[in-house]
């Protein structure tokens, strides 16, 4: 079987496992014929790529990593601005929260601490990877403080982002609460571009 063919079919029991818990199957109960039968193959076939569910679900936790990377990079490749980047940022929390955290939420609590998620720090290499080519092509334009360090960079914009996450999760629940928008825009100007 060739590399791609596998990756597909290891894919296709990704997403069916996310289907699940999208339908509100909580991965600890989910069985493997239950991610056979939403992926359309035998339970058989589930067993050549993977020994366990809990497998599946380790796979499947480091996919949507990749998966959200890549999604950043897209938002991200074509940053010229602060202002921009700010866009991106936004759009992609909006998005994520609107649309994966949920999902994202319920995998956490099943899989646990990260020390648990072997790949874990290729996913962590490539994503500094991405905010490193961003904040290159920033300080090129001169829209970052050229003074400022590639790793507070990084940390800065990953903190803004990590509260504007919470902020945003938070304002759907508390609909009378204000927006973090504005703020988190000012946070990331004031972070990147003292």
């Amino acid at each position: 079987m060739t590399p791609d063919i596998r990756k597909e079919r290891e894919t296709a029991l990704y997403e069916a496992a996310l289907r699940l818990i999208a339908k509100g199957v909580n991965p600890a109960a989910m069985k493997v014929q239950q991610i056979a039968d939403e992926a359309g193959v035998g339970k058989g076939t589930v067993y050549e790529y993977f020994a366990s569910k809990d497998e599946i679900l380790q796979g499947m936790a480091l996919y949507c990593f990749d998966t959200e990377i890549a999604r950043i990079a897209v938002l991200m490749e074509p940053c010229t601005t602060l202002q921009e980047l700010e866009d991106a940022v936004m759009a992609y929390l909006q998005d994520l929260s609107g649309n994966r955290m949920g999902t994202y939420q319920v995998i956490a609590s099943s899989i646990g601490a990260r020390e648990n998620l072997r790949g874990m720090d290729e996913c962590v290499q490539a994503l500094r990877g991405v905010l490193h080519r961003t904040m290159a092509a920033l300080r090129q334009k001169g829209e970052i403080n050229p003074a400022l360090p590639d790793d507070y960079c990084d940390l800065a914009l990953l903190s803004a982002a990590a509260g504007g996450l919470i902020g945003l999760c938070y304002v759907s629940k508390h609909p009378d609460a204000l927006t973090p928008i504005q703020n988190l825009r000012v946070l990331i100007h004031r972070a990147l571009n003292p």
